[in-house]
């Protein structure tokens, strides 16, 4: 009799995993896409401001989605865009406009992730709003840039540094993490390590999926990156001591490391360390569907 029981109840399971099977790859489709839209940095050069208009640039990318069923569906992307920040657009405040500093970087971002659909859809229809929940994991590179502009009245020349020799230079946008601005890998802080230029972050964002119909789908997505990095911007810590930024980077890297007119006193706080920077991808997806239900499921 328990012999029977345990028979009957082993085979309820596999009648129900198979029915669940042939549901999952009945419903399983892959789509193919592009995505426009804007990219956006959250960090000290722009006093770190959730969303700050003035830093909003065109973002554009790829994208691959395998949809599990209706409820999941995971992703893959690459996206082109770029961040920046300039102290002039806060020159009300004191700090930044003493501080007088600016970046922009292109940024490329690589993601996976899974959306999590809020709301599951008439497949009688094969049209509607689907809203969603995303999170994944991204790689990411940037490569800061600032511009440098020669002033013969710097306090950063001399005479006797060579910085006039930086006048060709005039307007030129120069790559600030070989520069070392903070005093990373000079002799004196040789405990301060250049970053790297390549990062990884955590998305997380919301949208809503429209579907035109069976093959067509737009999506409306915002998605905040979530950094272990301080240094999208190359602002993080204190003002090193310019003479040795200069001696081993030579006058463009002390210049560019603080172009105030009154240089900042060494050692006082350049940024905050405390808060790791953010960047935002934000935009509307068109998605063709390649492949559906094209694969059987195992029959027991």
């Amino acid at each position: 009799m328990i012999i029977r029981k345990v028979v009957f109840i082993a085979t309820l399971i596999l009648a129900t995993s198979s029915l669940k099977a042939q549901r999952w790859m009945r419903e399983s489709s892959l789509d193919l896409g592009i995505m426009v839209g804007g990219s956006n940095y959250t960090g000290e050069l722009t006093n770190f401001k959730f969303f700050e208009p003035q830093g909003t640039h065109f973002a554009a990318g790829l994208l691959t989605r395998y949809n599990v069923g209706q409820r999941l569906t995971f992703k893959l992307s690459a996206t082109r865009g770029t961040i920046s920040g300039y102290d002039e657009w806060y020159s009300d405040i004191e700090e930044n406009r003493l501080r007088n500093l600016h970046f922009k970087s292109i940024l490329w971002d690589f993601s996976g992730g899974v959306d999590v659909n809020l709301r599951l859809l008439d497949r009688g229809k094969q049209r509607g709003f689907v809203p969603y929940f995303t999170t994944g994991l991204s790689v990411f590179k940037f490569n800061p840039q600032a511009q440098f502009f020669y002033d013969a009245n710097s306090p950063h020349n001399t005479g006797v540094n060579g910085y006039e020799n930086l006048a060709n230079r005039n307007e030129e946008w120069v790559n600030l993490q070989a520069l070392s601005t903070e005093g990373q890998q000079t002799a004196e802080y040789n405990d301060l390590k250049r970053y790297s230029l390549t990062q990884l972050a955590i998305p997380m964002g919301l949208g809503v999926k429209c579907y035109m119909n069976k093959h067509w789908m737009v999506a409306l997505e915002y998605t905040v990156r979530k950094t272990f990095t301080d240094h999208l911007d190359d602002v993080s810590g204190k003002y090193a001591e310019p003479f040795y930024i200069e001696s081993q980077y030579g006058p463009i890297a002390s210049a560019m490391a603080d172009p105030a007119t009154v240089l900042h006193e060494t050692g006082t706080l350049r940024g905050n360390p405390k808060n790791k920077d953010w960047y935002s991808i934000f935009g509307l997806s068109l998605t063709y569907r390649l492949v559906t239900n094209k694969v059987k499921c195992f029959q027991f």
